[in-house]
This record gives structure tokens, C-alpha cells and sequence, in this order.
């Protein structure tokens, strides 16, 4: 990996295509600034695989939030999710009934895609009913996760399932670029967190009159290295590795002249696709991407060119 770092921090800036020592596309920013510190192909439209369960995760909070609802409810499997689910981690069943609370865990932590289906009826039903219309609960959803992407700025997404596999038409597409925004809106999000950064967590499915424990492993195996405290990884046959990561740096406090102190805070988003070692590499372009941003800071926050903030890349 040493050898790898030095490349990556000749990345900074460049979309065209350049080598990325086995992944297609990465790219590191600053969650409140929105500086780009590392990049490589950042535009390049790209399957994302179970990446797509971050835009799922949040249309699901963001509504709990609207509505109301708790998200202690329980939702019940639909006879469709096992059908169009691809890979299966918990072997969910038709009509098993499990909390709101517990299929985000089993989304987010395991990638568990017929959880991520079970959420997206439930969530788009409720719509549905709330708009007094009928159509598809799932189609609703996803229709949610892609306002919800261009909603953040999104230019080249296009979401088809709440589980990101690539096994319907049209094929599900994104770009590490689009990806980032996502990100940072969901670590902007202090609920999230709690649904990526545990190693474990214990859920209940409800099967007939029977509770059924089960145990949600996390698959980002780089939580609590360097601060990292979230957000996804997930692997398909058409996205390769992909890994989106989050840490933080201890906040600085700046003295002010009547004695007060301002809160200057640091976050950064990293997203690989298409890796053959995605975690390893998203470590190092952390790595990378921390070295650049210090650099940054030093040297007063200069902004040369705007293409150099997220919100103002022209895609």
C-alpha cells in the first residue's frame, strides 16, 4: 500500500483517466468546505453496487422525520423481496415482520438486500397512502432516492432499487463525484451514524409467533482505524469493491478577541469504486486525502478555481 499513497496524491483535481492502481474512481472531500482533496475519474458513471444503500438509508430517516413515525414500527417482507433481492445475508422470509429500526441495521451494517426491499415498501407505501394515490411502494421509493440525489446535487445517478444490485434494467449507475455528495449529507446527519458505526448489533425478525435473534456484523472492517466511524462497503459482480469511509480530526477551537472561541470542525468523505482491495484503499486515500487537506489549512484555505469545491464540479 506505501507504494501506492504517492500516486494518489497526483490525482488531486484530475477527472480524466488516470491509473488508480486497481480502482476505477476515487476521490476524498471535505464535508464542510466541500473541497475536493483527491480525485481520479471522479465523473466517470459506474455501477456502485450496495453503495446505493447510503441514498436508501436516508430516504427512509428523512421520512421518519417528516412523518412522525417510530421507527420501532414493524414492517412485514413482501412476497416479491426474495425474488429480485440477489444475495440474501439474513435469510429474511415472506412475512417475517422485523422493526424499521432493525432493517436499517441490516441495510447499512450487513448489506442485507432483502432488508433494504422490505424497507423501501414499507417507506414507499406509506407515501403512497399519504398522497392517496396508488402505484408501486417500491417505484415510489426509488423515485424518493433519486429526488433525493439530485436534490444534493446529482448529475450522473440514476437509482433503480433500494439495494443497489445490478440485476434489473435499466442498469442502476453512478460516479464517486455523486456518491461524495451523498455522503457528506448523510454524515452531516447525526441518526445515521448509528446505523454504521458498530461492529455488532443484535436484531429480532418476528416469524409467526417465534422471535428469531440475530447477529448484524458490520462489513466495514476499518471502523475505529484512524477515526473512521462509518459508512459502507459493498461488493457485485458489475461494481467491483467499493468503499465509502468517514473520519474525523479532533475540532480547533480559534480564540476570538472578546475571548470566545470559534468551532472549527474536520470531516472527510472517501469514496472508492470499483477497487480490487477497496477498504485497504480507501484507508490510503484517507491517508492521502488528511496530508492534503493539512497542507490546505496551512496554507489559508485557498480556493483557485471553483471546480475545486464539489458543489461547483462541473460534471
Amino acid at each position: 500500500m506505501t507504494a501506492v499513497l504517492p500516486r494518489l496524491a497526483s490525482f488531486l483535481l484530475i477527472t480524466a483517466f488516470v491509473p488508480l492502481a486497481g480502482a476505477q474512481s476515487i476521490i476524498v472531500v471535505d464535508t464542510y468546505n466541500k473541497k475536493i482533496h483527491v480525485g481520479g475519474n471522479i465523473s466517470q458513471k459506474r455501477a456502485v453496487g450496495g453503495i446505493a444503500k447510503i441514498a436508501t438509508a436516508m430516504v427512509a430517516l428523512d421520512w421518519a422525520d417528516a412523518s412522525k413515525v417510530s421507527l420501532n414500527v414493524l414492517a412485514t417482507v413482501p412476497t416479491y423481496a426474495e425474488q429480485i433481492a440477489g444475495e440474501r445475508v439474513h435469510d429474511l422470509r415472506t412475512g417475517d415482520r422485523v422493526t424499521l429500526r432493525d432493517l436499517l441495521y441490516a441495510t447499512m451494517m450487513s448489506s442485507d438486500n432483502v432488508a433494504a426491499i422490505t424497507l423501501g415498501h414499507f417507506v414507499g407505501g406509506d407515501l403512497l397512502r399519504r398522497k392517496q394515490v396508488g402505484g408501486d411502494p417500491l417505484q415510489e421509493f426509488v423515485t424518493q432516492m433519486n429526488a433525493l440525489a439530485a436534490r444534493e446535487g446529482c448529475r450522473n445517478t440514476m437509482f433503480v432499487t433500494p439495494h443497489g444490485y445490478e440485476n434489473s434494467r435499466p442498469t442502476p449507475y453512478s460516479t464517486a463525484a455523486d456518491i461524495a455528495r451523498i455522503g457528506i449529507y448523510a454524515a452531516s446527519r447525526a441518526p445515521f451514524h448509528f446505523y454504521t458505526n458498530q461492529q455488532s448489533r443484535r436484531i429480532t425478525i418476528y416469524r409467526g409467533e417465534a422471535r428469531v435473534p440475530i447477529t448484524v456484523n458490520n462489513t466495514n472492517g476499518l471502523l475505529g482505524n484512524s477515526r473512521i466511524d462509518g459508512m459502507k462497503v459493498a461488493s457485485t459482480p458489475a461494481s467491483g469493491g467499493c468503499a465509502v469511509i468517514t473520519a474525523d480530526k479532533p475540532a480547533t477551537l480559534i480564540p476570538q478577541p472578546d475571548g470566545s472561541n470559534i468551532v472549527f470542525r474536520h470531516r472527510l468523505v472517501v469514496v472508492v469504486l470499483g477497487s480490487g482491495s477497496p477498504q485497504q484503499q480507501a484507508l490510503g486515500a484517507l491517508q492521502q486525502g488528511w496530508g492534503a487537506y493539512d497542507q490546505w489549512l496551512n496554507a489559508g484555505r485557498p480556493i483557485t478555481d471553483r471546480s475545486q469545491l464539489l458543489q461547483f464540479l462541473q460534471d
